[in-house]
């Protein structure tokens, strides 16, 4: 404005490069000249419309569009955009991208893109939404976008054709297998049912059956280890494996009698178990175990223990079925 002002003044001036004009084409002169200032003042200051535009000609109901809104303007000016609630109608936003403001020689630039979604029925549809620019924290102008329309696009025919024709081939779809989760259920429900009642009409049998199954288990595996010891016993390793094999029948005998054999001294055993040739073999077996005398009794005694362990296996294997079936007869 100062450049402006100084202009005027050279044209007035009687010596300036213009003073030849006359009083009136000084007038008309400097009437043009504020009005070229006063609109080019104007259009710098003023910032241009915001341009929104689809970027897509046709939409479908419930599928998401986009829709393009931008404005240029000056740098020390602050913009608001719309409100995505209350200025999108009809349409709805569901997700909005920001891009960074761009500034150059024309001024800044702020854009976005929405992704909208329309359920609307019209064949065209229109959007125009506002844009706030704020120069202070007292002026604030509102500039609105330009009118754009969309198209939709209808899927379903509004008349009927004349004449209906059967395809004559079908392309198989292949449909995803899910999982029926109520069914699942069912099932899950049901079983639980049946597992429950066999339990309650044949639950002391099952038990009875694990428990010889476990008792044969420990048997068999007694049996294994015990045979490994006692098989090839020799007369150099005699004390090492005969001790061996003694510890493992004690702790087996301990299971499945449920008796202390592990603390209990030879002659403790012989009377708990009350067998005459149990006592004899032991104090042979503790012979070898402690003095080292290896004979040829020593795998006859071996074979004695043996013989003990499985007595008390079948007898308490016995002793589950007679429980089993004293309690069902009660």
């Amino acid at each position: 404005m100062k450049l402006t002002l100084e202009a005027l003044h050279y044209i007035d001036h009687p010596t300036g490069r213009f003073s030849f004009f006359g009083p009136l084409a000084q007038l008309a002169i400097r009437r043009v000249l504020f009005v070229a200032i006063f609109c080019s003042c104007l259009t710098f200051s003023r910032a241009q419309a915001p341009a929104g535009v689809f970027l897509t000609d046709t939409i479908e109901i419930g599928k998401p569009f986009q829709y393009s809104l931008s404005i240029r303007h000056r740098s020390n000016v602050d913009v608001l955009f719309p409100d995505t609630a209350r200025h999108f109608a009809p349409f709805l936003v569901r997700d909005i991208s920001i891009f960074s403001t761009t500034t150059g020689e024309k001024g800044s630039l702020d854009s976005a893109v929405y992704t909208l979604i329309s359920f609307e029925t019209r064949p065209t549809q229109t959007l125009q939404v506002p844009v706030w620019l704020l120069r202070t924290s007292a002026d604030c102008t509102l500039v609105r976008s330009n009118v754009d329309t969309v198209r939709l696009l209808e899927r379903i025919q509004t008349q009927r054709p004349d004449t209906l024709q059967l395809a004559t081939q079908t392309k198989v779809v292949v449909l995803k297998q899910q999982m029926n989760y109520p069914l699942l259920m069912v099932i899950l429900m049901g079983l639980c049912a049946l597992v429950g009642l066999l339990f309650l009409f044949f639950g002391g049998k099952i038990r009875t059956r694990i428990r010889r199954y476990q008792l044969y288990r420990q048997y068999v595996n007694f049996q294994r280890s015990f045979d490994r010891l006692t098989r090839n016993i020799r007369p150099e390793t005699a004390p090492q494996d005969a001790g061996r094999a003694v510890v493992l029948w004690r702790k087996y005998m301990e299971r499945i009698e449920d008796k202390p054999f592990t603390s209990l001294t030879t002659r403790e055993i012989a009377e708990l178990v009350q067998d005459n040739r149990l006592a004899d073999a032991l104090k042979e077996i503790d012979g070898v175990i402690y003095g080292g005398v290896y004979s040829d009794h020593t795998q006859q005694s071996l074979r004695i223990l043996n013989e003990v362990a499985d007595s008390a296996y079948r007898r308490n294997s016995v002793h589950l079925v007679e429980a089993h079936q004293e309690a069902t007869f009660d």
